[in-house]
């Protein structure tokens, strides 16, 4: 039975309501929006009444009404490119280097984080999707310590110790990095980190860290304020080393991955403690 087909009367006695297309204005994650839904309305008194079809396809609009005043691809733009270009839902994900499931839920109405967005993005273009396990971005150990110095300027700390093996350091560079590649993208560092029994840390970090005590961070590209930003969220967050490792040990993406394994930069809007 179509949604016009669907009789609905109006609980105050007057009968069948009539479906009517009307148009929704609300604030949605703090943004105005407004949107057409189909919804059965009383000829006399006015009063509004929606099936179980219908509130689904009003959720769905209203995801999408917010993607696209945020400009993020809606889930219909999804859809309608990814059949232009061929693609079934389990080749994109192949080439976003994610499962099936994840673009089955954005072109069914979840809204997808900036950083996903922008690899849609790519993906539909017919271009690589970036390496989700550097952040889209080559490793830079100036920048490294570069953020590493940003944070100890917020924490009011020395975080690169000699003799340290960056137990702390490097949870607060995995926080950071993914933080930003959640919000713009990329990651700050291109670094890359493994599941370790100690919690998140750099891969290869042993063979690092000595590199990067003797990195010029002069020589890095500079923070933008964006990026800034990210940084000093996540030194709020933590304020101390027991903070952050209590915290990195209670991440599902850390905990899940077998010891040893790299964890994606993909799981980074599954962040819990920021």
């Amino acid at each position: 039975m179509s949604m016009k087909e669907r009789t609905i009367d109006c609980p105050s006695g007057h009968g069948a309501m009539k479906v009517r297309q009307v148009h929704k204005k609300t604030k949605f994650r703090g943004v105005n929006i407004e949107f057409p839904v189909e919804t059965h309305v009383c000829r006399v008194c006015g009063l509004e009444a929606g099936s179980v079809e219908q509130a689904a396809v009003t959720q769905r609009r209203m995801s999408d009404a917010y993607r696209k005043a945020v400009g993020l691809l809606t889930g219909e733009e999804i859809r309608d490119t990814r059949k232009k270009l061929g693609l079934n839902q389990a080749e994109l994900a192949n080439r976003m280097s994610v499962g099936i499931a994840s673009i089955k839920r954005w072109e069914g109405g979840l809204i997808q984080s900036k950083s996903m967005d922008q690899a849609l993005r790519r993906a539909l273009k017919g271009e690589s999707a970036g390496n989700l396990y550097s952040g889209n971005r080559s490793l830079s150990l100036a920048r490294v310590k570069l953020v590493l110095k940003e944070l100890e300027n917020h924490l009011g700390r020395p975080l690169l110790k000699a003799n340290d093996k960056m137990l702390y350091a490097a949870k607060y560079l995995w926080y950071s990095d993914f933080a930003c590649f959640n919000e713009l993208g990329e990651s700050l560092t291109g670094a890359t980190y493994a599941a370790l029994p100690q919690g998140p840390q750099l891969n290869n970090y042993r063979d690092l860290i000595g590199q990067i005590r003797s990195a010029d961070e002069s020589n890095a590209e500079p923070l933008t304020p964006e990026e800034r930003r990210v940084i000093k969220r996540v030194s709020m967050a933590f304020p101390s080393n027991r903070d952050v490792y209590r915290a990195a040990h209670g991440e599902t993406i850390w905990k899940e991955r077998p010891v040893g394994a790299l964890i994606p930069y993909s799981e980074a809007n599954q962040l819990k403690a920021l």
